[in-house]
């Protein structure tokens, strides 16, 4: 399992519970690599809500990468 599809797997499974789920989505922010990033935010808008986007979103301000463009 990518690690990418085991943190959407876990925040599933801890959605019920707001403070797991914010604790969770940090952690797949810093685990997840810059190009997973995108996807991930993605992802919790569509099964988590925009609440969750946002909160991700500022997550991967943290991690300078995350909306990096690339130069190429």
């Amino acid at each position: 399992m990518k690690t990418l599809e085991y943190h959407e797997t876990i925040l599933k499974k801890v959605s019920f519970d707001k403070r797991l789920l914010k604790m969770e989505l940090k952690k797949a922010v810093r685990n997840t690599t810059c190009s997973e990033q995108p996807v991930l935010l993605e992802w919790c808008g569509e099964h988590l809500g925009e609440e969750y986007k946002k909160m991700a979103a500022v997550f991967m301000k943290n991690k300078s990468c995350a909306f990096e463009e690339s130069d190429s």
